[in-house]
């Protein structure tokens, strides 16, 4: 469960992230669309997405609350599977020392069926769970580093704000003078410190 769904949330944080940036036009698209007496000098910067997931306090977060949530789910499906190998595990016994007759083998092979069925299920559904509220929370992470590189970018003047990742990369080279991770980041975590603060606490 963990490989499918937590282990893909940094990833699929920077795939969003880095196809909203192939969305973005290109040089020779602004080049083509502004008159040459209006052309100007861009000023883009760049940032690193893989820093910036390992350093921004929301996104940890939301990892850690995950993690609980997986080992949980994982616990109650791991004593459940115990607890029905106990029960196989006697049944083999009762049957092997023919100590039940033929209606009492029949339903207790029926309940056992029926209790697997009933653990397969519990584990789809948990699993099911987890993956929506992973959807949600990667949808409420890449609005809000979206949200703020569209502000920044225009309180600090930039044409183009472009995402730098190890494993997917649109930006082939940056000069370390157009990174701004560092700065984006300390933002960021600046801002979510404070909606954290001003967020009514939930009573107990």
């Amino acid at each position: 469960m963990k490989t499918t769904i937590f282990g893909s949330l940094c990833a699929s944080l920077v795939a969003v992230l880095l196809a909203s940036c192939t969305n973005a036009p290109t040089h020779s698209e602004v080049e083509t669309a502004v008159p040459a007496e209006e052309k100007q000098e861009l000023k883009i910067a760049y940032v690193l997405i893989d820093t910036l997931t390992s350093q921004y306090e929301y996104y940890k977060e939301v990892v850690e609350r995950f993690d609980q949530k997986q080992a949980n789910a994982e616990a109650t499906i791991t004593q459940k599977g115990k607890n029905f190998s106990a029960q196989v595990a006697e049944f083999q016994r009762k049957v092997q020392s023919n100590s039940i007759t033929q209606q009492q083998y029949e339903s207790e092979q029926a309940r056992l069926a029926k209790l697997q069925q009933d653990i397969e299920s519990l584990q789809a559904r948990l699993s099911n769970s987890l993956q929506e509220e992973y959807q949600k929370e990667l949808s409420a992470l890449t609005d809000t580093i979206q949200n703020f590189t569209r502000s920044y970018a225009e309180e600090k003047g930039y044409d183009f704000i472009l995402c730098k990742s190890s494993g997917i990369d649109n930006v082939l080279y940056g000069a370390p003078q157009y990174d701004v991770t560092d700065e984006v980041v300390a933002a960021l975590n600046k801002r979510y410190a404070k909606a954290s603060k001003d967020k009514p606490e939930v009573k107990k």
